[in-house]
């Protein structure tokens, strides 16, 4: 929280924090700090969702139907959400003081161990454990995240190098850091997709399933799971449908199928739930402040 004067331009109210000001002049600027919170960002995701109206279409979607209904207004909520990495939090409350809402605790589950699921899905472990040191394991995030995806690409243009489009190869080869943009714009367009666009995404979504039904299995949040992230919206028709690679990821738990299958399973549609994450965080030390 800061007392600092705010700006207003447009009609929007803002203030600038600049660290560079803050290290060449700490005494003067510090002053005006009155009281600060650091989460991360993917804690801020998780808090965003308590932000989210569970009714709006355009925010949030079910993926299991009945999801709504089934949800514990007192159970765990966890978050899955692929971006430019892979973030995972979860959500609690207290079983003595539930009204004090929900306090989220940040994960590293973004770097578990990628498990293939499928001999090619060996071939591209092979390939990621080669291209990133010959390490006894790859991460997770190595194929689910923007950064997964194009790594997913590559592998497959080699062993498919036939098939490859050489003006999607160009593209994809010019592109830098925005590479998995590449794959997932010509994955997923409807008039002429790229083949080996398409089963890329196919493999980093059933990747991405299959650790939501990890997670399901981990915290049984019977208040919700939430799939975020920049990559859900924009791949939601790879993602929603009981036969999508995803969703049948999902459900792929053996003995424990019925349990995930009973998990409120919602794809978040908004992007900006980190930064009503930072409000909701914002707004809860002000009124802790003021009692």
């Amino acid at each position: 929280m800061t007392n600092l004067d705010m700006g207003n331009e447009g009609g929007r109210t803002f203030i600038t924090i600049d660290g560079n000001a803050i290290a060449a002049n700490p005494k003067e600027e510090l002053r005006y700090i009155t009281h600060c919170k650091i989460i991360n960002d993917f804690v801020g995701q998780g808090y965003g969702l308590l932000d989210l109206d569970l009714k709006n279409r355009t925010e949030i979607i079910e993926l299991i139907p009945g999801s709504m209904d089934r949800i514990d207004v007192h159970g765990p909520k966890a978050c899955v959400g692929a971006g430019t990495g892979l973030g995972e939090c979860f959500l609690t409350t207290s079983s003595l003081h539930p009204d004090e809402g929900y306090e989220c605790y940040p994960s590293e589950g973004g770097h578990v161990d990628y498990t293939p699921r499928s001999e090619k899905e060996v071939g591209l472990w092979n390939h990621l454990r080669d291209k990133f040191g010959k390490t006894a394991r790859v991460s997770m995030e190595r194929v689910v995240s923007g950064k997964g995806l194009a790594n997913v690409y590559e592998y497959l243009s080699k062993v498919r190098s036939t098939e490859v489009r050489p003006d999607i190869q160009d593209e994809f080869e010019g592109a830098g850091d925005m590479q998995g943009r590449v794959v997932g714009v010509n994955a997923n367009d409807e008039t002429n997709p790229c083949p080996i666009c398409v089963e890329a995404m196919e493999i980093m979504v059933s990747t991405y399933g299959a650790e939501v039904g990890n997670s399901a299995v981990k915290f049984i949040p019977t208040g919700g799971l939430y799939v975020s992230g920049g990559l859900t919206p924009k791949n939601i028709n790879f993602i929603q449908g009981q036969e999508s690679s995803f969703m049948k990821a999902y459900k792929d738990k053996g003995r424990l199928t019925d349990l995930v299958m009973n998990i409120p399973l919602f794809a978040v549609m908004t992007e900006d739930i980190g930064m009503r994450g930072a409000r909701v965080c914002a707004l809860r030390e002000y009124n802790g402040m003021q009692n």
